[in-house]
């Protein structure tokens, strides 16, 4: 062996072992943490889960979550299926979200990414508890990967694979699913030939075709299944929906959405802002707003009851900071990750008459381990006795 070759040798060995030791530490502390610190049954979702499993309707209040119920009932026992398919996805989720941040900064800041991406207070949260929320931890930013790298490579089992992802994550939570649709379309109309976007957007149209069709017969079944499904469509558009009149509910959407972003992203919020702005015609940076937007309206003006419901555009946000060209980004990250860790570990629900203290325990710190050793949920007019003001 010649000593010329050594080096390239050596150096190949070392990012080999990047490659892998970076994933694997990400798997590890995702894996290890949602485990030490799981919850009982979750006190939200999970008892009428566990009903609806037992009654074999495998659906609850509108959109039914069917797809997810279904699968945790194939098991014997299904609060212990929830548990497991809640760590994978976050597990998962975090490991893809590392290798899509690859595509836009160096392997480093994209492991201090994907560390902070696990530690987000209400991703943590959502990891520890039995409800659909951490489905979106997994599915959103690994169809957009699979995009990614179909775009790059131009390998049509990409395409396969990231229409069965979406399919699934919509499936498990159809409102998501409904907020990616514009993302999905941007690629098939900018980003694909038009043959190959047809197939995409049809095998997507079949695969979610398996759990729409159960989902219309499990409301058939269900006792005013789809008469209550129209009853909360116009709830949520004639009542809940800030268009509809300036009330004390209306107006709790806007700060349930900006408050938990807030505090999870304060360190990076100016990379985040000053990246959109400034790389807009950028068409990657485009694709990771079309992703948020959508969402993040309906959330404003219409409806968001806790703050998990960010889970699906917090790795599309993440991703902006990571991409920001900027030589604090690794330690505006780290900061991240310790700042999310120490709200989730550290604080809790505080009893209090106080408006303010009352929107943060209801709006922040019921998604913290302190919120679920205290089974903590109420909403924010149980504590403060305004129903009627709605």
């Amino acid at each position: 062996m010649s000593a010329s070759t050594e080096p390239a040798r050596s150096a190949r060995f070392l990012g080999i072992a990047e490659s892998i030791s970076f994933p694997a530490i990400l798997a590890v502390f995702t894996l290890v943490t949602r485990i030490l610190c799981r919850g009982p049954l979750y006190f939200g979702d999970g008892p009428s889960e566990i009903d609806s499993i037992a009654a074999k309707s495998y659906i609850i209040q509108p959109p039914g979550y069917w797809l997810y119920i279904w699968t945790a009932g194939r098991f014997p026992d299904p609060v212990m299926a929830m548990t497991v398919m809640n760590i994978l996805f976050s597990v998962a989720g975090v490991v893809v979200f590392y290798y899509t941040a690859c595509f836009f900064t160096r392997r480093l800041n994209a492991f201090l990414a994907a560390l902070a991406y696990s530690t987000v207070f209400y991703i943590w949260f959502s990891g520890e508890i039995h409800s659909t929320y951490a489905s979106q931890i997994l599915f959103p930013v690994a169809t957009y990967y699979l995009l990614l790298s179909y775009d790059r490579e131009r390998a049509k089992w990409m395409l396969w694979v990231a229409a069965l992802l979406f399919s699934l994550g919509a499936g498990i939570r159809p409102t998501d699913g409904m907020f990616i649709i514009p993302l999905i379309l941007y690629f098939a109309a900018f980003r694909m030939p038009r043959k190959d976007a047809v197939v995409f957007l049809s095998l997507i149209t079949l695969f979610c075709l398996g759990w729409l069709i159960p989902t219309w017969v499990a409301f058939e079944r269900y006792d005013d299944g789809l008469r209550a499904f129209s009853t909360y469509v116009e709830l949520v558009s004639k009542k809940q929906s800030v268009l509809t009149g300036v009330r004390m509910y209306t107006l709790a959407n806007p700060v349930r959405y900006v408050l938990p972003l807030v505090v999870s992203i304060w360190p990076v919020l100016g990379l985040v802002v000053r990246n959109a702005i400034r790389n807009r015609n950028d068409w990657r940076i485009q694709s990771l707003l079309i992703w948020i937007v959508p969402g993040s309206l309906f959330f404003i003006f219409s409806l968001i009851s806790d703050a998990p419901y960010l889970n699906y555009l917090t790795a599309a946000v993440l991703l902006l900071a990571v991409s920001a060209p900027n030589k604090w980004t690794g330690r505006l990250l780290i900061v991240t990750a310790l700042s999310n860790a120490f709200v989730f570990l550290a604080l809790g629900p505080v009893p209090s008459q106080k408006l303010s203290v009352n929107i943060v325990n209801g709006f922040v710190l019921r998604c913290t381990r302190g919120g679920i050793e205290q089974r903590y949920n109420k909403t924010l007019s149980q504590m403060q006795h305004f129903d009627n003001a709605q």
